[in-house]
């Protein structure tokens, strides 16, 4: 009966090799510009090819399918962070172009709606800021008011006056 229990397991088969060569193939994934390391799918990936049956391995197809996969994942991770740079420049060119408004207006005589009940006043624009949520605003009579607020535009009374000198001049 001995021989019969033996010949059924059949010989014993060592697997040592085959998970080292698991380690060292999934160094390959970390080659090139990004690391794939910290992937949490190339872990699971590993795992799941150290701990397969050496008699009933992946077949190809599905590795291919997994690693195509892994790609799109990789591809779509930088495409995340390109879309970010560029959601952070428009905003810095939106906050540019804010600065280049209102650094239009300085000197100027505006008119701005001062609360919520619509009051309306009247001043000369001393100085422009962009304030931390990237919101432009102009120091007008001392009190920051938001460029949004501004509804007109108009060349101050000492505007008025130099521009007047200057044609006499000619």
């Amino acid at each position: 009966m001995e021989s019969t229990s033996s010949h059924r397991r059949g010989p014993r088969m060592e697997t040592g090799s085959i998970n080292g060569a698991n380690n060292q193939g999934a160094n390959i994934f970390a080659t090139g510009r990004t690391k794939f390391s910290d992937n949490p799918f190339l872990q699971l990936l590993v795992t799941q090819l150290r701990s397969q049956s050496p008699l009933d391995p992946v077949k190809n197809n599905d590795m291919v399918m997994q690693m195509s996969q892994l790609s799109s994942m990789e591809q779509q991770r930088e495409l995340n962070g390109n879309l970010l740079n560029l959601l952070q420049f428009q905003g810095a060119l939106a906050r540019l172009s804010g600065l280049t408004q209102g650094t239009a207006m300085l000197g100027k005589e505006v008119q701005y709606v001062a609360d919520e009940n619509g009051t309306k006043r009247t001043g000369k624009v001393e100085s422009v800021s962009v304030s931390e949520s990237g919101e432009i605003k102009l120091r007008i009579g001392g009190k920051e008011v938001p460029l949004s607020s501004v509804t007109s535009v108009k060349e101050s009374k000492t505007q008025k006056k130099s521009a007047n000198k200057t044609k006499s001049k000619k």
